[in-house]
């Protein structure tokens, strides 16, 4: 009888710690908790605040590497304080779980494709239209400019924020054939993801047919003639090999990708105000650190598969492409996928 009211008591204590646990996760007890933020953490506390960041990613793409930086230097300058852990891979969820996981406090940060974002504020969707930014550059400007400030502000009512937004890149067309303009792409079988503004960029842009599928299965596809392209940024095509099963890089250009970076709120209300000035700094500071990584990969990676045998192809009537955007803008903005005028505000961004 001893033994089971002993193992009752264990029990009990074992689950009152865990469901005591919160996100940031303080790995040892001092003057400030998780719960007892203060203006200033840097005297007399001893707590370190381990937070997670997760996102789908290889550990060696750009995002992590760039990502692992910024770590770096939160923690040196909060004198080890704060220990933000990269989770890439997927290795805490699909990318669609990340926005719940970041609200039910599972992990505290995640980068995320605009898709995600655009479910809560449809104003983001825009970052996928077609032909909107015409360089990294340009569109760090146009996210960071006064039309899309309300968005920012109407995202933080959803329980999260977005830190900054990182450049992922400018998708390209892969397939077998030299693609010059949208008579050479019309009613070919492309795949795309499986979100709205990829399919009417496809029919409308390309004049293709769009089959949505998931990631893991468009190499398999390619190699069988299940589809017979597909589009994505550089980094991504050499990573999942598509180079393997596709002849041609057709330079279509036709979209450049931008990835926020979000945190739970509780997050930084949590942290002293020290700390978490220094996490919303060192992020913002450290985008152009990961955008060039990105910026460097695309290069190096497109030298490699050129290497290995693939055709690198720049489109003869690329305007031809550019010109049928005007059809996929019209189309998402009468189903209000993003506000009117908007995508004209970005994409006149200088």
């Amino acid at each position: 009888m001893k033994r089971v009211i002993a193992f009752i008591l264990i029990a009990a204590t074992s689950l009152f710690l865990v469901a005591c646990s919160s996100s940031p996760t303080p790995a040892s007890t001092g003057a400030t908790s998780a719960t007892a933020p203060t203006e200033s953490g840097s005297t007399g506390d001893n707590t370190v605040y381990k937070l997670k960041l997760a996102h789908i990613y290889a550990a060696d793409h750009p995002f992590n590497t760039g990502l692992q930086q910024i770590a770096n230097e939160i923690s040196q300058k909060t004198d080890g304080h704060v220990e933000i852990m990269l989770y890439p891979a997927a290795q805490l969820g699909a990318e669609t779980d990340e926005i719940n996981n970041i609200l039910s406090g599972s992990i505290d940060m995640a980068v995320l494709g605009i898709g995600e974002v655009g479910k809560y504020v449809g104003a983001f969707n825009v970052y996928e239209a077609p032909y909107v930014f015409s360089s990294c550059n340009q569109a760090m400007r146009a996210i960071k400019s006064d039309a899309m400030a309300p968005y920012y502000e109407e995202i933080s009512k959803n329980g999260f924020s977005i830190l900054t937004s990182l450049y992922y890149g400018v998708r390209n067309l892969t397939c077998n054939i030299a693609v010059d303009s949208p008579s050479d792409t019309a009613g070919l079988k492309i795949r795309v993801p499986d979100h709205t503004i990829p399919t009417y960029i496809a029919k409308n842009v390309f004049k293709a047919n769009p089959t949505p599928m998931s990631l893991s299965e468009v190499y398999l596809a390619l190699q069988q003639g299940v589809v017979d392209g597909q589009e994505n940024p550089i980094p991504t095509i050499y990573a999942q090999k598509f180079y393997e099963v596709c002849d041609y890089i057709n330079l279509t250009q036709h979209q450049i990708t931008i990835c926020p970076v979000i945190i739970g709120n509780n997050v930084l209300s949590k942290l002293p105000k020290e700390y978490a000035d220094i996490v919303t700094e060192c992020f913002t500071e450290g985008t152009n650190t990961v955008n060039q990584l990105v910026l460097d990969a695309e290069e190096e990676q497109l030298k490699l598969m050129t290497d290995e045998g693939v055709t690198v192809h720049e489109p003869a009537d690329k305007q031809a492409f550019i010109d049928n955007a005007a059809e996929a803008v019209a189309a998402c903005e009468s189903e209000g996928l993003w506000p009117e005028g908007l995508y004209a505000s970005l994409q006149a961004t200088k």
